[in-house]
């Protein structure tokens, strides 16, 4: 098989804030990135293209891989769009073409095999976060088709295609539940997979009519309703009398409540009582109690983002890294939540990062401080066995400096939060 190179399209913007922190194909769709499920199905990435701010990060995340390195390359190579599910491909059949190819849809360059100039050219493009020009790519035969499927373009496809990813990767799980495990539980289905090393309390029901579920390894769930196809990560406690329905939920968290169709990351705290429903949670959040996200019109109408018809009738909002919530808040439906940011009462509006959001409250918005968002950070990490890396520190700094204009056109002021 050839080697694949997964690159980052100018899409990214579209899925901001939570592009800020993370490459696209970084991104959980169901439970696994499309990074994770090229590895899944054994034809795990060699090199990696990214925006130049995330590059150090990227090499972390994915110790093994080569990162904006032109060396990475060769004729053989195969470059794979990073919000392209890698199912939709059939590389065995690609890896026959000897000559240079694009395959494209609407001005997006999905698959490739390049020139050495035209790599060149693409990692370029990428490494600014620019769009790259189908018709600077000199191959030798390009087909662009109607219908990229498995292409994703919005945020609002994570929460969509949730569901059903979660459905195929909670069938997938192969290992075998323990029968000790399991004494005490109700189980409603057949594919409800606890694997070994994971609690659950006695009176918990597992409800996998619908779809499978899926317990990691060193999980502990107290009594709950847990309703298929949903996944729970390695290590995280889900907290007494909660209800999780449909919906990931990463490794490392600590989760109460209700969520309902929704992602959660790794290493989030969601530990009290409120509704979290069709939406996406980047990774080092906090929700505080009694957190709550709308996901319905009263008119039951589409819900809009940013004057765009998403032509769901039922979304919630998008969390990126590293923002919290404070007691009680209450965040409308369709709303974007900056990396960084500290919301306070009802949000009804987008969030730029690094803001203290004060409205709800009859405050003013502030930007949060950077060096203070860099304390907390540092303080939060070692508390689920992990540390900020230089390359961490700097990419907040990046994500700071890139997002001042945002903040100032949204009028957010350098002051101090007051209440």
């Amino acid at each position: 098989m050839p080697s694949i190179a997964l690159f980052e399209d100018h899409h990214w913007r579209n899925f901001s804030p939570l592009t800020l922190t993370k490459a696209t194909f970084d991104l959980k769709v169901g439970a696994r990135t499309f990074f994770e499920e090229c590895t899944y199905a054994g034809n795990a990435p060699d090199a990696l293209l990214v925006r130049r701010h995330l590059e150090k990060v990227t090499a972390e995340r994915h110790d093994g891989c080569k990162v904006n390195d032109p060396g990475a390359f060769d004729a053989d190579t195969i470059f794979v769009n990073g919000l392209l599910h890698p199912a939709t491909l059939d590389l065995p059949r690609l890896s026959r073409v000897s000559h240079t190819f694009a395959i494209t849809s609407a001005n997006r360059l999905l698959v490739a095999r390049l020139s050495k100039k035209s790599a060149e050219y693409l990692q370029k493009c990428v490494e600014a976060g620019k769009p790259a020009s189908i018709k600077a790519l000199a191959v030798e035969k390009s087909t662009d088709t109607q219908s990229a499927e498995g292409l994703l373009s919005e945020p609002w496809d994570l929460t969509r295609l949730l569901e059903n990813a979660l459905a195929m990767q909670t069938v997938a799980a192969e290992q075998q539940q323990s029968s000790e495990t399991m004494q005490g539980i109700k189980v409603l289905g057949q594919n409800a997979v606890v694997t070994e090393g994971a609690a659950i309390e006695e009176g918990t029901v597992l409800d996998a009519r619908n779809g499978g579920i899926y317990i990691g390894p060193g999980a502990y769930i107290s009594q709950s309703r847990i309703v298929g196809p949903a996944y729970i990560g390695s290590q995280t406690q889900v907290k007494q009398f909660s209800i999780i329905e449909k919906s990931y939920v990463g490794r490392n968290c600590r989760v109460a409540g209700e969520i309902e169709h929704s992602i959660v990351s790794d290493y989030t705290n969601k530990a009290h009582d409120g509704f979290l429903g069709h939406s996406y949670v980047g990774e080092w959040v906090n929700l505080g109690a009694m957190t709550t996200t709308s996901d319905l019109k009263m008119t039951y109408g589409n819900i809009r983002i940013e004057g765009r018809n998403t032509g769901l009738d039922k979304l919630g909002s998008f969390f990126a890294d590293m923002s919290k919530t404070s007691i009680g808040t209450l965040i409308y439906s369709g709303r974007r939540i900056g990396v960084s940011s500290h919301l306070h009462g009802l949000v009804s509006g987008d969030v730029p990062s690094f803001t203290i959001y004060g409205k709800g409250i009859g405050a003013k918005n502030v930007e949060l401080e950077l060096a203070s968002a860099i304390e907390t950070q540092r303080k939060v990490m070692p508390r689920r066995g992990q540390q900020m890396s230089k390359a961490y520190e700097q990419m907040i700094k990046d994500v700071f400096l890139s997002t001042a204009q945002e903040r100032k056109k949204a009028g957010v002021r350098r002051a101090k939060f007051a209440i």
